[in-house]
């Protein structure tokens, strides 16, 4: 589609084109992510649909009935895969959780409302499914990184009454959205919208900040403190929406962290994030 930029818009959320060196760190994610393989006991490319792309790759705590960690890649919904970020399973592992990172077709294929349905058809999957890993359904924790992140934000706002009648509407126990965008307007006059191809109506409904969170929480907003103040001002004004109706709210800004770095703190040992996320669990 023909896509009119916004210069400013364009600055603000073209996050990768701020980062020279974004190859040298995916080759970093990739090489630490086939260490975890090698070294952790795993279960890829599990199936939860019948696209190639709807897996999850597993990670089992080391002790039966743990909580469940499920996340979700980034790439704009339109690139990278499970594989890419399972450098993020071992530390989450050691601090009891089973890991999983779920996958999904991308744009243009295929429509972020679809692949918002894939992943709630993920989450059903593990509902129904993650006992056998040995991870407890009761205790599921979402976090998710960009693109991520957004979906994350659907996750809490999912009634799923309206997915599976066996699924209680407080299924998700809590959120962690790194680096989230949640109001998707900015993004129609914007490069990365030539794949996504939202319009203005199309990006509102696809937008949980204009909707009520139905999971209370808690939830953990992290954003690089070296983003944009595009990043900075998504993860602000879902605070500012939902904080009444949640639990707990926290806003982290990672110190030092770009777009591409603030997940890496979900795999850094003693992180700011990774100790408030040891603390949801505690």
């Amino acid at each position: 589609m023909q896509v009119t930029i916004n210069p400013g818009n364009e600055k603000l959320y073209n996050a990768r084109a701020a980062i020279p060196d974004a190859k040298d760190i995916a080759d970093r994610w990739a090489k630490k992510s086939a260490v975890a393989r090698a070294n952790l006991k795993n279960y890829p490319d599990i199936s939860y649909g019948n696209s190639p792309r709807e897996i999850l790759d597993i990670y089992p705590a080391g002790s039966p009935n743990a909580p469940v960690m499920m996340f979700i890649h980034g790439g704009y919904w339109q690139a990278r895969e499970p594989k890419d970020f399972h450098f993020i399973a071992p530390e989450l592992v050691k601090l009891g959780f089973c890991v999983v990172l779920a996958g999904y077709d991308l744009c243009p294929k295929v429509t972020v409302e679809k692949i918002t349905r894939q992943i709630q058809q993920a989450a059903a999957h593990i509902w129904h499914n993650i006992s056998t890993y040995g991870g407890n359904r009761d205790r599921l924790y979402v976090s998710g990184h960009s693109a991520g992140g957004h979906l994350t934000a659907e996750m809490m706002a999912t009634d799923w009454s309206q997915i599976d009648i066996e699924i209680p509407n407080n299924y998700v126990k809590g959120g962690i959205p790194i680096s989230g965008i949640f109001d998707l307007e900015p993004l129609v006059t914007t490069s990365i919208n030539e794949n996504i191809q939202f319009d203005l109506e199309s990006a509102k409904r696809c937008s949980p900040l204009f909707r009520d969170t139905v999971s209370t929480g808690p939830i953990i907003l992290a954003v690089g403190g070296d983003e944009s103040i595009g990043f900075h001002n998504q993860s602000d004004r879902l605070q500012a929406k939902w904080g009444p109706k949640l639990a707990s709210t926290l806003r982290i800004n990672l110190k030092g962290a770009h777009h591409l770095g603030a997940v890496d703190e979900l795999a850094k040992p003693g992180s700011p994030l990774l100790t408030e996320v040891a603390k949801l669990i505690a």
